[in-house]
């Protein structure tokens, strides 16, 4: 693929691994802290995100989130300027009353509806939280207003997000029902590249992992 040829390239990232104490809680758009020992060890993501060069590095607002972001920042402020952009249309999901909760306690919670997350995207909801249409319609309307940017045109767009904002886009570019998004829930710290482009027929390319030609 000739980068010529792409009108703007996004580099959606999942955060890092989260502190061991939440393993199995439902925290959505709680604030929960990054794994030490992520932390420690995420250099080399960090290496090769600021490789890109962004002029800007977007992130969702949670700590999570801001802190990959502003390690990028920190490089990539040696050579030339980047900012930071908090947006949190690229938060994850509210889960409202489920936060804080077991996912085991959460399913008991409503047993029979539990599955409308993904059987009735646009009616189903938890306790004060938010349908998986309503997530998906936030951070599309995220994608659509960068892609229009003229600003962002000219370097790489980074977003540091979570798995449910990267698997409702994935599922708007590529028409997929909620039921088959789970090939793009991402796991820690990975990677997904999407090239917004005249010729393609969707008007798009998204592929999962470090593509290579980034490294041009």
């Amino acid at each position: 693929m000739s980068i010529e040829t792409v009108r703007n390239r996004f580099i959606l990232v999942r955060h890092g691994a989260i502190s061991a104490q939440w393993k199995g809680i439902c925290y959505g758009c709680q604030d929960v802290p990054l794994c030490e020992r992520w932390m420690a060890e995420s250099e080399p993501l960090v290496q090769q995100l600021a490789s890109l060069r962004p002029a800007t590095v977007f992130h969702s607002g949670l700590s999570r989130s801001s802190w990959l972001a502003e390690q990028v920042r920190k490089i990539v402020r040696r050579g030339q300027a980047c900012e930071i952009a908090e947006d949190i249309r690229l938060r994850e999901r509210n889960f409202g009353q489920w936060e804080g909760m077991t996912w085991d306690d959460v399913y008991s919670s409503d047993p029979d509806n539990f599955h409308g997350l993904v059987d009735k995207p646009d009616t189903y909801r938890p306790p004060g939280g938010e349908t998986t249409t309503e997530l998906q319609r936030r951070v599309v309307q995220w994608y659509q207003h960068c892609d229009q940017d003229d600003s962002l045109i000219a370097k790489p767009v980074i977003a540091v997000t979570h798995s449910g904002p990267i698997a409702a886009l994935a599922g708007h570019l590529l028409r997929l029902t909620p039921e088959h998004w789970a090939p793009w829930m991402l796991s820690y710290g990975e990677i997904v590249t999407i090239s917004s482009k005249p010729s393609f027929g969707n008007g798009v390319d998204i592929k999962k992992g470090w593509q290579p030609d980034l490294d041009n």
